[in-house]
């Protein structure tokens, strides 16, 4: 566990941040995708101050239906993760998650996905919960890297953005 997240009690306090997110993308990536993915998340790893606990992972698909590969970099924190594959005939598709006992913004992720991955419609859930406060959970929908909707429950508060 960070230390960032720790308080200076002798009680220790869990913190976790889960950032899903499902995406159509605009445009099937290049033949070196996975090139593509590696550069992603090691600029993603810099913007969020993670450390890699282990070399990142890809795996081709192997069902002919819906070719792509999956990802997985193992982080000190725990893991970043995803899932890339096409369909013929529809938009290509990404499934991508973050889960970290560090805390992290997932409004630096959108952007960086979408400046790698040219973002269409997307949709995505960002919950924090901890042993010491209430889950908070965010719904989000989007387009490109424009937050077009943003609804937030707290036990202690409800509030909805729409954008």
């Amino acid at each position: 566990m960070n230390h960032d997240n720790q308080n200076h009690s002798d009680e220790v306090v869990l913190h976790h941040e889960l950032f899903v997110l499902d995406a159509n993308l605009r445009e099937l990536l290049p033949d070196d995708g996975p090139m593509t993915i590696k550069k992603m998340v090691t600029e993603l790893l810099e913007i969020l101050k993670m450390e890699r606990l282990g070399p990142l992972e890809l795996y081709q698909a192997t069902d002919v239906r819906a070719p792509g590969f999956s990802f997985i970099q193992p982080i000190t924190t725990s893991h970043i993760s995803g899932h890339y594959f096409e369909k013929p005939g529809k938009h290509p598709h990404l499934h991508f998650d973050i889960y970290s006992c560090k805390i992290f913004s997932w409004r630096d992720v959108i952007p960086l996905l979408d400046r790698y991955l040219c973002l269409h419609t997307w949709s995505a859930n960002c919950i924090t919960r901890s042993t010491d406060t209430d889950r908070s959970y965010c719904e989000l929908r989007g387009e490109g890297r424009e937050i077009l909707e943003e609804v937030c429950l707290a036990k202690t508060a409800r509030v909805a953005v729409v954008i």
